[in-house]
């Protein structure tokens, strides 16, 4: 299974896919090898949304491109899913339906009103 996650740190915002979040956050933040470029000048990453449950690669990175076209930081990549799954039924023209991916939404509590669709709170602070 793999998911795609925002993370925010400050009022940079980063999107990213892993299968394995706990290492890769710990990349992120440092306190192992290979955190990402981007991440690498900025500490305290922590997450704020996670779409859980891509059955493979390929459907994750196309989540993760779709939102890294939207608006930028944390509030605008947030306000973009929501309208952006408001109105289409797929991540690209190529994926799968979205309904049928049977993903689950986790969110910061203090992001939770910014989606107007069934979310899970996200424990993480």
């Amino acid at each position: 299974m793999y998911l795609v996650y925002l993370l925010k740190s400050d009022k940079y915002s980063y999107v990213g896919m892993t299968n394995n979040f706990t290492r890769r956050l710990r990349q992120h933040n440092k306190e192992i090898k290979g955190g990402a470029r981007y991440t690498s000048n900025r500490d305290s990453w922590y997450p704020v949304l996670i779409i859980d449950g891509f059955q493979d690669m390929k459907s994750a990175m196309q989540c993760e491109w779709r939102l890294k076209r939207g608006k930028k930081g944390v509030d605008g990549r947030i306000r973009y899913l929501n309208d952006y799954l408001l109105k289409n039924d797929k991540w690209t023209s190529k994926s799968d339906l979205i309904i049928n991916q049977n993903l689950t939404y986790y969110i910061d509590d203090d992001y939770k009103n910014e989606l107007s669709f069934d979310t899970k709170e996200l424990y993480w602070k």
